[in-house]
């Protein structure tokens, strides 16, 4: 790992753990059945948590399990025999939220590594060394931390325990997981993963004579730091998260590829020849208006949610590229709706973006076909040139 920079992804299911890892991330984190947020994410069985962990160790890379639940009452009994399912599985560390899930990892494991999650709202150098004195081994700080802030206590700490920074994804209207709008007004607890995300609902501000807004939310616009990375990287922190479990594997794809190619450019020459390039790529992810989160501080109004200006989710993911048929000719499969007369851009892990277009369509019987109406459909596509692609690259729709 580069200057041990670490990208750091998240995977909602194994399809998007796959991606992420060979798109370039360098660890991701999931969550199991039990005992993680992001309650309606797919999560992973035991099977799967396996099958993932064996993945990416053959790639060299980690796997985080994610158990970062505020624990009640009811979630303790059955704990013990979670968590002893999990460790032989070897996930390379644990995200944890409750000192009780902290320490009974360390009972079962005590070479367990641990890492404190956001959800603990760490934003001072004293607390994080008060994890470091109980063991743990990395602070996932508290999303409201400003760069500012970020630095001074990464000198404070004197590399005394490694900070990990979320830099791309939601915010959340509180410190995380603080909020209880979701479990009042919804009965789902933000706690255990059920939040509804009622802070970003539409609501109206009016007094007994006048509507003052109908396009009000509570919610911040989603983070993206794509343009403060060589200032975070040269920080000190050592690994950059991505929010988004429940996300797809188009973004998933789009975001880390991302990031990877503009960490490894900064890393190699000690400067980004062309941040629009980036700027531009990252956009091609978004479905709801981002801004650079609490780098500078509290987000002002502009950088608030509006309901008038949120954008639509996109449909420019158009197909994956499943195999090779020929040096012009690759058999896919479709996601969205598209026709032949369009341009694509493909991306991939091994190359550049690529700009191509098509010559003609076949459907899975061979017949000629000018446009793709069902996603997951197996189709043959032939280029317009030849081309030298890999299984899983990523064809969108260019703008």
């Amino acid at each position: 790992m580069k200057n041990k920079i670490e990208l750091l992804s998240p995977a909602g299911d194994i399809i998007k753990g796959k991606y992420a890892l060979n798109y370039g991330a360098d660890a991701i984190y999931l969550g199991a059945k039990s005992y993680s947020l992001r309650a309606r994410s797919s999560n992973f069985d035991f099977k799967e948590v396996a099958e993932i962990i064996n993945y990416a160790h053959s790639l060299n890379k980690k796997v985080y399990l994610v158990t970062n639940i505020v624990c009640h009452n009811a979630h303790l009994s059955a704990f013990d025999d979670f968590i002893n399912q999990i460790i032989p599985l070897k996930p390379d560390a644990y995200i944890c939220t409750d000192p009780f899930i902290m320490d009974r990892i360390r009972q079962h494991d005590k070479n367990a590594e641990i890492h404190v999650s956001t959800q603990q709202s760490i934003c001072n150098s004293k607390a994080a060394l008060f994890f470091k004195n109980n063991g743990c081994k990395r602070i996932i700080l508290a999303r409201e931390n400003s760069y500012d802030e970020i630095v001074k206590m990464i000198q404070a700490l004197k590399n005394a325990i490694d900070i990990e920074h979320f830099i791309h994804g939601a915010l959340c209207i509180a410190y995380s997981g603080r909020c209880m709008i979701s479990n009042n007004f919804s009965l789902r607890d933000s706690n255990v993963g059920g939040c509804a995300q009622s802070c970003r609902w539409v609501y109206k501000i009016y007094d007994e004579s006048k509507t003052y807004s109908n396009k009000f939310t509570m919610s911040a616009k989603d983070m993206n730091e794509i343009a403060n990375m060589p200032k975070l990287i040269d920080s000190g922190i050592k690994s950059f998260k991505i929010e988004g479990r429940m996300k797809s594997e188009y973004y998933i794809a789009t975001v880390v590829n991302t990031y990877r190619k503009l960490i490894d450019e900064y890393l190699t020459t000690r400067q980004i020849k062309d941040m629009n390039k980036y700027l531009d790529e990252i956009k091609n992810a978004e479905n709801r208006p981002t801004a650079q989160g609490w780098f500078d501080g509290h987000p002002n109004k502009d950088e608030m949610l509006y309901h008038d200006v949120q954008s639509k989710v996109n449909q420019i993911f158009a197909f994956v590229v499943y195999k090779k048929i020929s040096n012009d000719t690759y058999e896919v499969i479709s996601r969205n709706n598209f026709n032949k007369d369009m341009e694509f851009t493909i991306i991939g892990p091994n190359h550049q973006n690529i700009k191509t277009k098509i010559k003609f369509i076949k459907d899975k019987l061979g017949n000629l076909i000018s446009a793709v109406k069902t996603p997951m459909s197996k189709i043959s596509i032939t280029f317009d040139q030849q081309l030298e692609l890999d299984k899983n690259d990523i064809a969108r729709i260019a703008k």
